[in-house]
């Protein structure tokens, strides 16, 4: 990646924002902060679900959050390796759902448009990683 394109900019900007809100979030869901759960709208059954996490959960959790933080940046300055890095994000993140749909009922506990948002995470995720990876194609075959 030669030259950054100002699109690409904004998609690692604004994906990077949102990965650093995910983290917060983290922090914030397992320090079972009563007053964010408050804030969140969140009951009774978010706060078990957040208890006593499961050790593979927080595994994947914290791989789509390193992975979503690293792209952004990795793709800012200039590293190929961040194609794969948020291809890895995205992989995490879709095993974190499935363990938590699977395993924890995720999708009882939650309202619908916390799944959506879980679910456009996932897709962006995604959608940077294919991004990244034409760019890198682009390069090879040397358009700019």
């Amino acid at each position: 990646m030669k030259k950054l394109k100002w699109h690409g900019v904004l998609f690692a900007l604004f994906l990077l924002f949102i990965y650093i809100m995910g983290t917060y979030d983290i922090f914030m869901m397992l320090s079972h902060d009563e007053a964010y759960y408050l804030s969140k709208g969140f009951g009774e059954s978010v706060h078990h679900y957040f208890t006593d996490y499961p050790i593979p959960g927080l595994i994947l959790w914290i791989g789509n959050l390193v992975g979503g933080l690293l792209a952004p940046i990795l793709y800012l300055l200039k590293k190929r390796c961040a194609c794969q890095v948020a291809y890895a994000s995205f992989l995490f993140d879709l095993f974190l759902i499935l363990f938590g749909a699977i395993f924890r009922n995720r999708f009882r506990i939650f309202d619908p448009s916390i799944i959506c948002f879980d679910i456009f995470i996932l897709v962006i995720t995604f959608l940077f990683g294919v991004y990244l990876h034409l760019q890198v194609k682009m390069r090879r075959n040397g358009d700019t």
